[in-house]
């Protein structure tokens, strides 16, 4: 599929605010999107294909005697709630400019395109976004870790950070604090308190893994 920019000839605009994306407005896309006035026309296989959600919503019949919502630029299809800068990285993860080397490099775009794939069931987007963050975050803290980890349900990161956090020597920091949100900070308080003697450090580490699970209501390896 070759993929054109359109022509500015060739776009009509809703209104005076919207205008169509420098970038990612194909003439041959046959699905248009209005986020932030701004409109954005690609190709509705890419979204059939890979997202529940997008599959249900193009399966959807149009009200009768209309035309599909999403088909011109007077009736695009909004994405409420959704801002251009996350939808613009989302999109360079499906259309990269360059195969060999992404547009996508940074923590704060990948998490963009993990929020996005997760909102819309892309799972292997999501898949890829996780463990593209996981090799990004290998210095972040472990309360950075667990804010994500809540944020976007990636379950495999919460044991390790929060049992980081839970046996290091340090204090949490007000920063950690800020990531964690109030419950975890609560619960990371209360086993730090609970094996903070050195009857308890020197238990099994085994043993403190468990005891962080319990606290945490963490799934175990056999659920």
């Amino acid at each position: 599929m070759t993929l054109y920019p359109a022509e500015a000839s060739r776009f009509v605009p809703r209104n005076n605010q919207d205008r169509p994306h420098p970038r990612f407005y194909f003439a041959d896309g046959n699905v248009i999107f209005r986020v932030e006035n701004v409109l954005y026309r690609v190709h509705r296989y890419f979204l059939e294909r890979d997202s529940v959600v997008f599959s249900s919503m193009f399966s959807l019949p149009p009200v009768a005697g209309q035309r599909p919502e999403g088909e011109t630029p007077e009736n695009p299809i909004a994405l409420e709630g959704v801002t251009t800068v996350d939808f613009d990285r989302f999109l360079a993860v499906l259309y990269p400019l360059n195969f060999s080397t992404r547009d996508t490099v940074s923590t704060d775009e990948w998490t963009s395109v993990l929020s996005l794939a997760t909102r819309w069931d892309f799972l292997s987007l999501r898949t890829l976004a996780i463990t593209r963050l996981n090799s990004l975050m290998s210095t972040s803290s472990a309360a950075e870790r667990v804010g994500l980890a809540r944020a976007y349900d990636i379950q495999e990161w919460l044991k390790p950070a929060l049992l980081a956090l839970c046996t290091r020597a340090e204090a949490l920091t007000l920063t950690d604090g800020q990531y964690l949100g109030l419950e975890d900070t609560i619960r990371v308080g209360q086993v730090r308190q609970a094996i903070r003697y050195a009857s308890n450090f020197n238990r099994h580490p085994d043993s403190i893994s468990e005891f962080v699970r319990e606290m945490f209501a963490l799934p175990s390896k056999d659920a």
